[in-house]
């Protein structure tokens, strides 16, 4: 049985804390009562408040939600029948900070239970991990600003209206960049590991995973963004990754029932409370009116999604381990189809995208080719934008057209994601060796018999060194490999668009550079009529792949640099505040 869920939880008890979070000002008085009678139940309700707020997963319960699938929207991975508004470069500056990370009342009630806790009277223990939950949550919250606006205000205290510091301007990102360090080493410190509090609830081994995350992002941003103090984010990095590798953590890739099934299994279990890879999960349980709405968005196809071409062509060639435009293998290099162009390549492909093909270890289309949204047929089942149907996160046994019958849990934090930030920060830092790529890379290749292992010095692929032309090292080979890897291992869960922004490559969203493809027509698949209609309603790429946007959609997308990778302040904010100003470039 599932845990119970925590934002579910203690619902019985007769302490109301649960707005707690959302009380402002709070006066002295209540601050008073509340944490100096505060139990360890307390604590932990307080501190249960900063779950579905911050740590999203597939989504709130009962939501209308692809969950983290929707974050793919924005990059170069996932086309929605739609075109996105921020892919396309086409957002413009918010006027409120409504739905936008540029609210504070987490960062308050964050430093409102860390000047005040130790007046508890909860065991120290409990204290301690509470605490520590707490400078995670801050961490987290701080993070996801300094991703998307740069320079931040950084706080530390409980401000109130009035106080001199709330018009304060935006503190550097190098001083929130070493707060944010700071503070994570003290959730380290305080936390508990995952092994007594379970894989639901923050631990010592989330926070370091936490802090692998952030200097990875921060060290390369720094570093193609030419601001200075990449390596030691870089090595921090490095080291944190390598610290959650040691045996004595017990993580491990999660193996599955076979390799031709692993990968997709990981991603559509009911709970992680054994899985050996998992490091922090987000729990759903429909039971309980907490179902999420995955399996169900993937399938009924109202709002169709489908995987890009290039996303695709990243996947290598199982038979000689090498890209699919110099493998030279029929299907691959010279097409022949869709399910010889899916066949025969690395196993996480067809464990990710459905083919067409039925058998044994086919997901979702069970050998139907997909609908192309609304030409060949309006909102149906198996409805795809691009002609690649999504597996990723399906799970066939709970599919309805209901809503919410959603029980998979999503993983927030796994040792898969780590092994990619030692390889890339290793590589970024120029000591990556054979031995260390058998531990990261190659153990990722190993979960599904992909037997080809990534070596110091791979092959030159054209693909991707226009993919990623600005790789700064002498060893941009391996960088851009271990790119393919993070693209392959990570789709789908939400990381593509702000890795695009931390290698400045941009431009990968822009129409000049990258043209958003989709299937190339198979008439062993569709009719005659079926690929006219396609034809006429999209048009096709010089290599004869659906042009996805290129008729139905009257503007280009654009990337405009600096601005686009940063987002504007909202524009309210900078009034009531103009210390704010300058607003991010461009905007």
């Amino acid at each position: 049985m599932k845990k119970t869920i925590l934002y579910a939880t203690l619902l019985a008890l007769s302490f109301q804390s649960c707005d707690y979070l959302d009380r402002e000002p709070l006066d002295s008085v209540t601050k008073d009562q509340f944490f100096t009678t505060a139990t360890g139940t307390a604590l932990q309700q307080y501190c249960n408040n900063f779950y579905p707020k911050l740590i999203k997963g597939h989504g709130d319960p009962l939501s209308y939600s692809f969950g983290m699938l929707e974050k793919e929207f924005e990059s170069d991975n996932i086309f929605t029948w739609e075109y996105n508004v921020k892919s396309f470069g086409l957002h413009v500056a918010p006027t409120e900070a409504k739905d936008t990370e540029w609210q504070w009342e987490n960062i308050r009630a964050c430093n409102d239970f860390l000047m005040n806790y130790q007046s508890s009277p909860a065991t120290q223990a409990e204290k301690n991990q509470y605490a520590g939950e707490i400078y995670f949550f801050k961490c987290l919250d701080y993070f996801n600003k300094l991703s998307v606006y740069g320079d931040v205000p950084w706080y530390t205290t409980v401000l109130n209206p009035g106080d001199e510091e709330m018009y304060k301007g935006r503190d550097s990102r190098t001083l929130v960049a070493d707060s944010l360090l700071l503070n994570i080493e003290k959730a380290i410190n305080l936390l508990s590991p995952k092994s007594k509090v379970g894989v639901s609830r923050v631990s010592k081994d989330a926070a370091i995973a936490l802090k692998a995350r952030m200097c990875l992002f921060e060290g390369t941003w720094r570093r193609y963004h030419n601001i200075e103090g990449d390596v030691k984010f870089l090595q921090e990095a490095y080291d944190a990754a390598g610290e959650l590798m040691k045996e004595e953590y017990g993580y491990s890739i999660f193996k599955g029932s076979s390799p031709k099934t692993a990968y997709h299994e990981l991603f559509t279990q009911e709970n992680y409370n054994n899985n050996s890879e998992v490091i922090l999960a987000k729990e759903y349980d429909p039971s309980l009116g907490k179902g999420n709405n995955v399996t169900r968005q993937i399938g009924v196809g109202e709002t169709p999604i489908g995987a890009s071409r290039d996303a695709v062509e990243d996947y290598l060639c199982a038979t000689t381990g090498k890209p699919i435009s110099l493998c030279g293998c029929e299907g691959h290099t010279t097409h022949t189809g869709i399910i010889a162009e899916l066949e025969n390549r690395d196993p996480r492909l067809l464990q990710t995208i459905a083919t067409p093909k039925d058998g044994e270890y086919t997901y979702y289309l069970h050998g139907k080719a997909a609908n192309i949204a609304n030409i060949v047929a309006t909102g149906a089942d198996g409805s795809s934008s691009t002609g690649y149907a999504i597996a990723k996160f399906y799970k066939t046994s709970e599919f309805s057209s209901d809503h919410h019958k959603g029980s998979i849990d999503a993983p927030i934090f796994r040792y898969g994601e780590i092994l990619l930030i030692r390889a890339e920060a290793g590589a970024e830092l120029g000591v990556l060796d054979n031995t260390e790529l058998g531990r990261t890379i190659n153990e990722l290749r190993k979960r599904v018999g992909f037997n080809h292992p990534l070596t110091v010095n791979p092959v030159a692929d054209p693909k991707l060194e226009k993919e990623y032309p600005n790789i700064k090292g002498s060893n941009a080979n391996l960088i851009r490999e271990i790119r393919r890897e993070r693209r392959i291992e990570l789709f789908g869960e939400g990381y593509r668009y702000d890795d695009l922004r931390r290698w400045a490559c941009g431009k990968r969203l822009d129409a000049s550079v990258v043209v958003r493809a989709g299937i190339i027509p198979d008439a062993s698949l569709y009719t005659t009529e079926q690929i006219n209609d396609m034809k006429e309603e999209l048009g096709l790429t010089s290599e004869g792949a659906l042009d996805i946007y290129g008729k139905r959609v009257k503007t280009q997308a654009v990337f405009e640099e600096p601005k686009h990778y940063l987002l504007s302040i909202p524009i309210n904010e900078i009034s009531i505040n103009p210390n704010l100003a300058p607003n991010n470039p461009g905007w």
